[in-house]
């Protein structure tokens, strides 16, 4: 049975929902989108500014779904899981009685509905012109709703982590290029690998931590499924790649100065991997480190592409 929300004012519910919300958490997707569009900009391309923007809230909102259906479909995880740290355990807003669990449910519609009229819009205005951004938002949000809704809910099959990891990096990159040049350009396919590996990685630290609850609801995600030494394991490897992913985008045309922007981004690997393979990944104050460390690298490894295509 669920916990019922204690009665709030106005002000204590509108915190609770954006708490909800994970609003920090909107940055990952909206950075690599940008990225995706500001390289189409880069290269001369004419875009039309009302599906720029209706795109970023079409984004947001599939975000917001999938934030919203994961809290709604992870009380019972969220509820008993007594190790969670600030970036993994959900929002917290409904095991905390913030609002009530049915909020989260009905924002995830609500968020579909709004998600629907803006396809609408879009199939009137500018769907002749770009056909390919349908189905390429279609999928996303296809992945972000049954990430934990039922009946797939990817995330409890141990591959919730590949999709998504997928969908913030490639398919966001992909899609944030072809909404500004109506060019279906496979370059971002390797742009947008770093950005992919370390999304996935930032849910795979973030599973270190809540593993026992996870394990408790048989919410067979990947460190589940591997047990957390040989995730932490998966984890370094990936990571170590990231930095040199970032390098191999030079044959899709990026500017070799990408090996210097990077930087920042082959620092937090190195860091984050020591860290994990001294045994982080058990250790709550170090487990704030490396979610840290990986959500980060996973920003830069999408925004340091903005000053190299433009000013390199």
């Amino acid at each position: 049975m669920d916990k019922q929300a204690k009665p709030a004012d106005g002000s204590a519910a509108i915190k609770g929902f954006l708490i909800l919300s994970r609003l920090p958490f909107l940055s990952p997707g909206v950075a690599a989108l940008v990225t995706g569009i500001v390289i189409a900009l880069s290269e001369g391309y004419d875009p039309s500014a009302g599906l720029i923007w209706m795109s970023i809230l079409g984004l947001i909102l599939i975000m917001l779904a999938t934030y919203y259906f994961n809290e709604y479909f992870d009380y019972e995880g969220d509820i008993i899981n007594k190790t969670f740290i600030k970036f993994s355990g959900g929002s917290r807003a409904l095991p905390d009685n913030m609002v009530p669990r049915p909020v989260a449910r009905i924002a995830g519609y609500s968020s579909v509905t709004v998600l629907v009229a803006i396809a609408v819009v879009y199939v009137f205005f500018y769907f002749e012109d770009y056909p390919l951004l349908l189905p390429l938002a279609l999928f996303g949000a296809f992945c972000g709703v049954f990430y934990s809704h039922p009946p797939f809910q990817l995330a409890y099959q141990g591959i919730g982590e590949i999709v998504i990891g997928g969908c913030y990096g490639i398919l966001t990159f992909v899609s944030g290029f072809y909404l500004v040049s109506g060019v279906l350009n496979l370059n971002m396919l390797l742009v947008g690998l770093p950005a992919s590996m370390t999304i996935f990685l930032v849910i795979l630290a973030n599973e270190f931590p809540d593993y026992e609850a996870d394990k408790a609801v048989n919410k067979r995600n990947l460190i589940v499924r591997l047990g957390p030494a040989r995730g932490s394991i998966v984890y370094a490897v990936v990571m170590l790649l990231a930095y040199p992913a970032m390098l191999a985008t030079i044959v899709a045309g990026i500017s070799p100065w990408i090996a210097v922007a990077g930087f920042p981004v082959l620092a937090l690997t190195i860091a984050a991997t020591a860290l994990t393979l001294k045994g982080g990944y058990n250790q709550p104050s170090a487990q704030m480190k490396i979610s840290g460390m990986t959500l980060l690298a996973n920003l830069l490894s999408s925004l340091m592409f903005i000053p190299v295509v433009f000013i390199w």
